[in-house]
């Protein structure tokens, strides 16, 4: 059902429909303006709105406001995963508690001004955005629109807030908690793009710590398919005593094709080789054996993202200690290793 001039419906044509005032659907729709209403007048007028197929409009709002409630963030550069995945879900409920919306915008890699400019057309009250496209052009753009940036990651410049994001401190945990465990022959796999941006690192902090524990790491380049780990799992099927005695997959996803290339080659996890990721996808709890995983609670990371955004909103100062204790990994220690 429209309004009777066959427009779009307005709030004008939820008052009178509802038979109240337009403050008060204002009130009912925004609940910010301070007016009292009972639940039968709220009832009113929500029934209205479904019978008019109302939705606000969002532009108008911002301009009467001066501001919007929308934080933009665009979809990151890496494929979405169960943890990325998780990571929105949380944050638009985060953000929902503290009277913001999320907005997923689909451009994946624009950089500078040129591309975030789309971003700033749109408005946004803040824009959650990757380090790498913080560059000075793009950070002037958002914030000359109304925009507050907060940076995922540390920025170039550092006058942009910014959330600190340690990529590989899972890698780190996974590794600590594998030498801890007495291993002394270690690999890793390392997938290749477009992978590369988290699995070089993660590579290097395995690397890093086995070096310093007078353990070798075999380096085990791969690809998201079993057929890539076969080379490697032939190989240590030909020599128990070359072979690693763990492997640090990455992630959870090329944790279980390991293991099933294992399976494949007749070795045994964890007896003749354990194995641990990071992620702590779902299925890593359900396959057997059961896979160890180190994550970073996407629950934490998304509260930490909101609750600073909102400061940032509100001119309060940053809460760094929350922000750092949001960063801390995980360590889930099931039957792979």
């Amino acid at each position: 059902m429209t309004s009777g001039s066959g427009s779009r419906p307005t709030s004008a044509d939820v008052a009178r429909l509802a038979g109240v005032s337009r403050a008060t659907v204002s009130y009912v729709l925004n609940g910010k303006d301070g007016h009292r209403v009972s639940e039968a007048t709220r009832d009113k007028v929500l029934a209205a709105v479904r019978t008019l197929d109302y939705a606000p409009n969002a532009a108008a709002r911002t301009l009467r406001a001066g501001h919007g409630d929308v934080v933009l963030m665009p979809l990151p550069s890496l494929p979405l995963s169960p943890p990325i995945d998780a990571n929105i879900q949380h944050l638009d409920r985060e953000l929902a508690e503290r009277g913001l919306r999320l907005l997923l915008h689909g451009d994946r890699s624009g950089a500078g001004a040129a591309g975030v400019r789309s971003f700033a057309e749109l408005r946004p009250a803040a824009v959650l955005l990757d380090a790498h496209r913080c560059t000075p052009s793009a950070v002037r753009l958002l914030t000359g629109a109304g925009a507050v940036v907060l940076a995922i990651g540390k920025p170039r410049s550092a006058r942009v807030p910014y959330l600190p994001m340690d990529s590989v401190a899972v890698a780190r945990l996974a590794t600590r908690y594998l030498l801890d465990q007495g291993h002394r022959r270690l690999a890793c796999l390392v997938p290749g793009p477009p992978l590369v941006p988290l699995s070089e690192p993660r590579f290097a902090a395995v690397a890093g710590l086995a070096a310093d524990a007078g353990v070798p790491v075999e380096r085990v380049d791969c690809r998201m398919d079993v057929d890539s780990l076969r080379p490697a799992v032939a190989r240590w099927r030909g020599s128990a005593r070359r072979r690693p005695t763990a492997v640090y997959a990455y992630n959870d996803e090329f944790a279980l094709l390991l293991i099933e290339a294992l399976r494949g080659a007749g070795l045994r996890v964890p007896g003749d080789i354990a194995v641990i990721g990071s992620g702590s996808f779902p299925m890593g709890a359900v396959l057997r054996p059961t896979l160890t995983t180190t994550h970073i609670p996407a629950g934490q990371i998304a509260r930490a993202q909101a609750s600073t955004v909102r400061r940032l909103l509100d001119g309060e100062p940053l809460n760094h200690e929350e922000m750092a204790a949001a960063m801390q990994p995980v360590l889930t220690v099931r039957e792979s290793a």
